[in-house]
């Protein structure tokens, strides 16, 4: 393994030789959802360096700042782009606040990569994305390309259903200075204050940019109150040819748990389902009161006041530029990213084998066990560099690309409190959700302890070539993957995991420019994905890696008033590890693979400008998600017997089979109405495709009236407007019991009717 180390060291500094792209776009008319970038500067070559070309022939969209705007009133990313095709969000609190979640083609967030500044938001160990972790980044975004499908290779994670890249911390060069505060229902709050310095100095080769912002909201679950800070500061120099731009942001949070989601029974008002619930899991008298008292859509599991989630993350940026001539740029980027935190929970009774301690005698008795505290911790850094080297011709386009990346993760538990503590300690009183317990403190034990190292290389070489109307593109990525991992788990179970692994990930396309506006296009990706940690963790059987196909098919009409696209995709997956619909004790989703699976789809939109005050839009997704054969493993609580069953051809786990937004946007003078429609069909829980185990479809509408008077805007949003609770997520678990069969499905409901009112000065 250790060869192979050095072999990848190697690989990587071969790789990151100056590589990468400055991207030109042709001029054409564009809808107001689109970016109409029209010639690259050289402040903008170290972020579009690695962006796809307006020419490439696969569906993407370019957001700007005031496309993002028209969603943004301090709920999470996922919401912002809620709108776009084949996308849907939840929410853990109802509310869009704090924990938040994004899919795509009904793939979770794990599969989406997502880049700020050409670096990689996903979480190298788990793939996901914690948005919490960046409260408000939609509000400090200069620009979002959205790349639906594999797409072209970029930097991070390789991307195995969309791309998100985000441009932030772009000093304008003029001088300006924002202040934006907002307040609504469920206690929410946010006040944000931004500026750009301008160009500085007699020079004007300087120049700055920050923002800081503040949020909070008591959530619509039960103790689910979010509080978020966040803050932003960039430093830019500009001579000549060159451009260095220096960036810090950080986020921290502290978050009320409400993971657990609430029993289906509860969910839909049905008393003898609770009472029934009540009695088969044996809820205690405390849990159980808790559960009847709480309302239908309000329910948490988590009773105790300080179940909480703390993290900070903290991002380092150093992206240098330069324009070698005329047709070649350089971008270099080094970054560092920081992050420790903990989530607490409280235990009504814990065994001390579980916590690594030996029984403890209080009065001549011998203890085994005790109620108490714990906290779980995450201390984590990674670091990397990419280069990035791009021509661009006349009719040909290269652009080359090479990234490194280290990353350490220290997983560990530790016990602020134990009613009975074999280990001694610090007297003290610690805040619980029935008052203050008396301390006797254990935090210097380490109850479990694991630590991970994962390196990772990348480089890709990309060229754009146009022939007359047709434009062809080819896209060939290596990736190199060490990770390997060793400890004990919160369980006391031990683990021991060491993979390699390398990936060639190619990808081509050609598009064909006709007349009077029409486009079409066609391209095949594959991708290769490396399981994530939890995979080799909560799965008795070493997870393998997973590996799509993907064929992307599409047509476009562009005019000045009019838009409208067909996209034709067929995922075709081999080893794709899918949800169990059982979650583990973080409240991950547990993940299996299956043999062989596959999405197919029709996603179409269109946007129609019929006078200068209306702006139309919809979309939707029509998909066919199917597993070929998956096998059911439970167990009978009887004899605790398998009892296995195959099904096939049966819906993936959370896949709607149909989605769709519509809205309407009206403007005249600084005073402008939008309405927005979501609607999304059926998801089943499991991948058995059993009615009894779906979440009903669904459909909100959303409305919003923004009123500009000079350097004041007022805004008014109201949120599902037919306030009508619904569950956009969940999960299910079930066993035998005498070969009967019981389920029990969980649903993270969203809000009914909710208002925010919010005020943006420009100072």
């Amino acid at each position: 393994m250790r060869n192979a180390s050095s072999i990848f060291l190697l690989a990587s500094l071969m790789l990151s030789l100056p590589a990468a792209q400055a991207q030109w776009i042709t001029k054409k008319t564009s809808p107001a959802v689109y970016d109409s970038l029209r010639t690259a500067t050289l402040n903008e070559v170290s972020l579009v360096a690695s962006r796809p070309g307006a020419a490439v022939p696969m569906p993407q969209m370019r957001l700007k700042p005031a496309d993002l705007a028209k969603q943004n009133v301090g709920r999470d990313i996922p919401f912002l782009l809620q709108g776009l095709p084949s996308f849907t969000a939840s929410s853990d609190a109802g509310n869009g606040f704090g924990y938040s979640y994004l899919r795509f083609r009904g793939m979770d967030q794990t599969r989406i990569n997502v880049t700020v500044n050409n670096v990689a938001l996903n979480d190298p160990e788990s793939h996901g994305v914690f948005w919490v972790n960046t409260p408000d980044l939609g509000l400090n975004a200069n620009s979002l390309v959205v790349q639906r499908g594999v797409g072209t290779s970029t930097l991070g994670s390789g991307a195995f259903g969309a791309s998100l890249s985000f441009e932030v911390g772009v000093p304008d060069d003029s001088a300006s200075q924002r202040l934006t505060a907002t307040l609504g229902s469920f206690g929410s709050a946010r006040i944000s204050y931004a500026f750009h310095s301008g160009l500085l100095g007699a020079s004007k080769r300087w120049s700055t940019t920050g923002r800081a912002t503040a949020m909070r909201s008591d959530g619509m679950i039960d103790r689910s109150a979010s509080q978020l800070q966040s803050y932003l500061f960039g430093a830019q120099y500009r001579y000549q040819n060159l451009t260095w731009r220096l960036l810090h942001f950080a986020g921290s949070e502290r978050t009320q748990q409400a993971w657990y989601g609430i029993p289906e029974s509860k969910f839909r008002g049905d008393a003898t389902g609770v009472s029934d619930y009540i009695a088969r899991n044996g809820l205690d008298s405390a849990d159980a009161i808790n559960l009847v008292r709480s309302g239908n859509t309000t329910y948490n599991y988590y009773r105790y006041a300080n179940e909480i989630d703390q993290y900070t993350q903290r991002h380092y940026q150093s992206m240098l530029t330069a324009m070698l001539s005329k047709r070649w740029f350089l971008t270099q980027t080094v970054y560092v990213v920081t992050g420790r935190g903990y989530f607490e929970q409280y235990k009504d009774y814990m065994t001390f084998e579980s916590l690594a301690l030996p029984s403890v005698v209080v009065e001549n008795l011998q203890i085994f066990g005790s109620e108490g505290v714990r906290r779980r911790w995450l201390d984590n850094i990674g670091f990397g560099h990419a280069t990035l080297l791009r021509y661009r011709g006349d009719a040909l386009n290269l652009s080359l690309g090479g990234t490194q990346l280290a990353y350490a993760g220290d997983h560990f538990g530790t016990l602020p409190w134990l009613r009975f503590n074999p280990l001694g300690g610090l007297d003290g009183s610690v805040q619980t959700w029935d008052g203050p317990l008396a301390t006797n403190s254990a935090s210097d034990h380490q109850f479990y302890h694991g630590n991970s190292f994962k390196g990772e290389f990348s480089g890709f070489a990309r060229g754009e070539y146009r022939l007359g109307r047709l434009d062809f593109m080819a896209d060939l990525q290596l990736r190199g993957i060490e990770y390997f991992g060793s400890g004990t788990d919160v369980d006391q179970k031990a683990y021991n995991f060491d993979t390699t692994y390398v990936f060639f990930n190619p990808k081509a396309g050609v598009a064909y420019r006709g007349p009077q506006g029409w486009t079409g296009r066609g391209s095949v990706a594959i991708a290769n994905r490396e399981p994530i940690r939890s995979d080799f963790i909560d799965n008795a059987v070493a997870p393998r890696p997973e590996r799509v196909t993907d064929l992307e098919l599409g047509i476009e009409k562009r005019s000045s008033r009019f838009w409208a696209e067909a996209n034709l995709y067929l995922m075709e997956y081999q080893d794709q590890l899918v949800p169990t619909g059982a979650l583990n004790d973080v409240g991950a989703l547990i993940r299996t693979n299956v043999d062989r699976s596959h999405r197919r789809g029709l996603e179409l939109a269109t946007i129609w400008t019929p006078t200068k005050s209306w702006l139309l839009g919809a979309n939707a997704t029509l998909s066919r998600n199917r597993i070929d054969a998956f096998e059911e493993v439970m167990y009978d609580y009887a004899d605790f017997s398998e009892v296995r069953t195959t099904y096939t051809n049966t819906p993936i786990a959370l896949s709607p089979e149909a989605m769709g937004n519509a809205w309407a946007e009206w403007q005249r003078k600084g005073l402008s109405a939008r309405a927005t429609l979501h609607a999304v069909g059926r998801q089943f829980l499991d991948n058995t495709g059993a009615l009894e185990r779906s979440l009903d479809p669904y459909r909100t509408v959303d409305a919003t009236i923004r009123w500009n008077r000079g350097a004041v805007e007022w805004r008014l949003d109201a949120i599902n407007l037919m306030g009508r609770p619904y569950a956009p997520n969940g999960y299910s678990w079930g066993y035998f019991y005498n070969g009967v069969r019981t389920d029990e499905n969980f649903v993270y409901p969203m809000a009914g009717r909710q208002v925010l009112l919010s005020i943006n000065l420009s100072l």
